[in-house]
């Protein structure tokens, strides 16, 4: 039990698991929509991480290596924009918003996952919502909310291995995973200053593409370099 953030373990575990019932009448059109297509364990191996890609990007990774995620970083860095933007949302309803821009962007994270993520959306984004509710309620856990791409990509693999196994997913079953995934990253305070780190470098990254590509960005300035043949002639005048 986390002594920084009781409520995690506590009151959102009990929010989120009063929202199993409220669920129940999902299952019927849920279960055996969709099946789950194994793809392989090479893909698996591949899977985007967010504290990974970040330790990568902090020590300063060569651009020459052939990263086999490095094509999703966008979708990575929104994310965790998105994220930002909802902790410091000024009302319930603006972050929700960005909540529910952000969670369909984990299908691009775990491709293998986008099935599951397409069909249960909706209750993705109802979990999620509760957690945010929750973690803003309390000035002390409201920063947390920056954590919550660590959670939907963390959510969404272990889903997708749940279907790999031949479980029926449900949407019992996402609010339990969710719920899971919301404990181990969040009730210790190392691995909730871990996911949180993580996120800023992806945001940090979004906003220097983003100021590259509207034109806002720019080089440090430059000393103009002066021929010695002109520096004599400034020096003569001055004398």
């Amino acid at each position: 039990m986390s002594t920084r953030y009781p409520t995690i373990e506590g009151e959102l575990e009990d929010e989120l698991e009063s929202a199993y019932e409220a669920e129940s009448e999902f299952e019927d059109e849920l279960e055996g929509e969709y099946e789950y297509e194994d793809e392989g364990e090479e893909e698996a191996e591949y899977e985007f991480e967010f504290e990974t890609e970040a330790e990568l990007e902090a020590e300063g990774e060569s651009e020459d290596f052939v990263n086999p995620v490095r094509r999703i970083y966008p979708d990575a860095e929104l994310m965790a924009h998105f994220a930002h933007s909802a902790a410091s949302a000024e009302s319930e309803a603006e972050a929700e918003a960005f909540i529910g821009a952000l969670l369909p962007l984990a299908a691009k994270l775990i491709p293998r996952a986008a099935p599951l993520v397409r069909r249960l959306a909706p209750t993705l984004v109802r979990g999620a919502t509760r957690v945010v509710r929750q973690l803003r309620s309390n000035p002390q856990t409201r920063k947390l909310v920056s954590a919550l791409p660590v959670i939907a990509q963390r959510t969404v693999q272990s889903l997708a291995d749940q279907a790999a196994g031949g479980r029926d997913i449900t949407g019992n079953s996402v609010f339990r995973t969710l719920g899971d995934m919301t404990s181990r990253v969040l009730s210790d305070p190392d691995s909730a200053r871990r996911a949180t780190n993580a996120v800023a470098v992806f945001d940090r990254r979004w906003h220097a593409r983003n100021r590259r590509r509207t034109g806002t960005y720019r080089r440090p300035a430059r000393r103009p370099i002066r021929s010695a043949a002109r520096s004599r002639r400034v020096r003569s005048r001055v004398r």
